[in-house]
């Protein structure tokens, strides 16, 4: 091939591929109302026998408006969910965990049914702190028991530290975020303005198919085991307006091409709580290692560990029974 038609032929490459990215990047999925996730969340709930109580409440916290539920009796607890979670996850641990406490069950800024949030510039620190304590002031609730998942666990962790006296025991399911500099390479790549949206539009929109990949790659070990009504209401999670862009602006914030940013971390506010910490993680979990976990425990003042076999990031989804049966003991108090 003469050199002319080399050039003509990569010209029309280039001019092909920036017209393959440009349609990718004006691509955008169909965001649904709030209504498919909220019938789904309720069909996901039937199905376990449990009807927990669907509440909003106004604050003066990050966000004006938090949604949660509310089901049970006892001692309050607090459960705060992960990074791309929501409140319904939970729900395959609810029922044995509402027969020995009080549940509140929160969705975070930005997830679930509470209000959008924008987490562009935000001290994570911070807003973790004043969203459980806006939450907690609402509520009237003087101290509770808390039950972290990831994200949820660094929320925790660092309300604990600010209101020591306004948090009873604690169970970080999951290894907790920013416990660690180093992340999965997947989410460092997810934190890259321009590049993040790009994957998302390479991924395509939200579907059952794209949800159960990414369960068994990051979240779950066994994803068979989880029902059609799980992935549906998964998807429909996904699809609540504004929902992406917050996951997208949290990841954008706390973490780097380097990983976790430091300033975020939680290793010294772990290393300085008072409280009975019980960390509940599995074996296959990606996120971080068990030796990271043996770490955190041996430098703190009073906490344990309990490893779950063939369970990864969300141990209640493949280890349901085993999984409440640990946050109900890690709740009790100490001996």
């Amino acid at each position: 091939m003469k050199l002319w038609s080399k050039i003509l032929l990569g010209v029309v490459c280039l001019i092909g591929i920036f017209v393959i990215w440009v349609s990718l990047m004006e691509k955008e999925f169909t965001e649904t109302s709030s209504d498919a996730y909220l019938k789904s969340s309720v069909a996901l709930f039937e199905a376990e026998g449990i009807s927990p109580t669907s509440n909003f409440i106004e604050t003066d916290g990050p966000i004006k408006r938090i949604h949660y539920y509310e089901m049970g009796e006892g001692e309050p607890l607090v459960l705060i969910h992960g990074g791309g979670g929501y409140a319904s996850q939970w729900y395959s641990i609810l029922d044995e965990l509402a027969q020995n406490f009080h549940l509140y069950i929160l969705d975070r800024p930005g997830s679930g049914l509470s209000d959008n949030f924008d987490y562009k510039d935000v001290n994570l620190t911070e807003h973790s702190v004043d969203f459980v304590r806006s939450f907690m002031d609402a509520k009237g609730l003087e101290k509770a028991h808390f039950v972290g998942h990831s994200m949820g666990g660094l929320f925790t962790v660092n309300f604990a530290h600010m209101y020591p006296n306004r948090v009873d025991n604690i169970a970080l399911i999951g290894h907790p975020a920013g416990s660690n500099v180093e992340i999965p390479p997947q989410v460092m790549l997810m934190s890259i303005k321009g590049v993040n949206k790009l994957l998302l539009k390479l991924i395509g929109p939200p579907s059952i198919e794209g949800s159960k990949d990414f369960h068994r790659m990051m979240l779950v070990h066994q994803p068979e085991k989880l029902s059609d009504i799980y992935w549906q209401n998964d998807v429909n999670a996904q699809l609540i307006p504004g929902n992406a862009r917050a996951f997208n602006s949290l990841i954008e914030n706390c973490v780097s091409f380097g990983g976790f940013e430091e300033q975020f971390l939680i290793q010294d506010a772990l290393f300085d709580l008072p409280h009975k910490v019980t960390f509940i993680v599995g074996d296959k979990d990606v996120w971080d290692t068990i030796d990271n976990a043996n770490y955190l425990v041996s430098n703190m003042n009073n906490a344990s560990i309990h490893v779950i076999k063939d369970a990864s990031h969300l141990p209640w989804l493949d280890a349901p029974e085993e999984s409440a049966s640990h946050i109900i003991n890690a709740l009790q108090p100490s001996e």
